[in-house]
């Protein structure tokens, strides 16, 4: 059977103004793999991932860590931040230390490590986040990209299991966009559970194993990237476009200049490695 590590049972959460920001919400995170949530702009995403580490507190429903209902003790919430990181869209939000070491370390600290233990991790999360160069640097001065790599190395020094990321590549260009993803799958390969919610659908088909669907508070699909995307009917009402590696195949195959693949494009490299099979007219 399966692994859970986090999962959301019948979730019911309005902020103050009566605003209805989930409804009847469940869903199950998978150990060690790669999920991506969707969805326009007020479909609930970030306050789903806030109820993950106990930002948010459901009116209703549950939120399991390991199977066990999340304790909202002091105590247990500082533990469950420690194994269940997220990151915020705007990093600016995540950086108020005087230095970008200082920032990193913060965690750690409030964690109550050991002087050579918090030394150790800090230097370890500013290595694989490409940050060491600047380490002194004041975090106000740094560029849009560099303050997001600074976030992510802020939680992974706390070594979590899980990380939650709010549209980690907005604002970012191309190469930087491409360097995160990369950074990202790093991470994953280490044994983390990634979270990520994004606007760009190519991003997020190339990228993970599987798929929800967000609309008005409500997941309303879940599934393979493929079948998601494939789905007229959870687009349209999702505002959701298809990613063009896979509109490109299925027009192809539909117009039979390709064959239908048990294995279907997710990357543009695996599409142009198709193309060797086109019909000659």
């Amino acid at each position: 059977m399966p692994e859970y590590i986090l999962e959301a049972e019948n979730l019911e959460f309005s902020y103050m103004d009566g605003t209805t920001a989930i409804r009847n919400l469940s869903l199950k995170l998978e150990k060690g793999k790669k999920y991506a949530v969707v969805g326009n702009n007020g479909a609930g995403k970030s306050t789903l991932f806030l109820h993950f580490n106990g930002v948010h507190r459901p009116a209703k429903g549950n939120i399991k860590y390991k199977g066990e209902v999340v304790n909202y003790s002091h105590k247990r919430l500082k533990e469950l931040r420690k194994n269940v990181g997220v990151v915020f869209q705007d990093p600016d939000n995540q950086l108020f230390s005087a230095s970008v070491y200082q920032d990193i370390s913060f965690g750690p600290v409030n964690l109550g490590w050991p002087e050579e233990k918090i030394r150790a991790k800090v230097e370890q999360a500013l290595k694989r986040t490409g940050t060491w160069d600047f380490k002194d640097k004041p975090t106000h001065f740094l560029s849009h990209g560099q303050k997001k790599r600074v976030a992510i190395a802020g939680i992974l020094a706390m070594e979590p299991e899980v990380i939650f990321l709010d549209e980690p590549t907005a604002g970012l260009d191309p190469f930087y966009c491409t360097e995160m993803m990369q950074l990202l799958d790093d991470f994953n390969q280490m044994g983390a559970t990634l979270i990520l919610s994004s606007h760009d659908l190519n991003e997020v088909y190339a990228w993970a194993d599987y798929i929800f669907v967000m609309n008005s508070g409500e997941i309303i699909a879940e599934g393979l990237p493929e079948e998601i995307f494939r789905n007229a009917q959870v687009l349209k009402t999702a505002n959701l476009g298809k990613p063009w590696v896979l509109e490109v195949f299925d027009e192809l195959v539909k117009n039979k200049a390709l064959k239908e693949q048990t294995s279907v494009p997710r990357k543009k490299d695996q599409l142009l490695d198709l193309f060797s099979q086109f019909q000659v007219i």
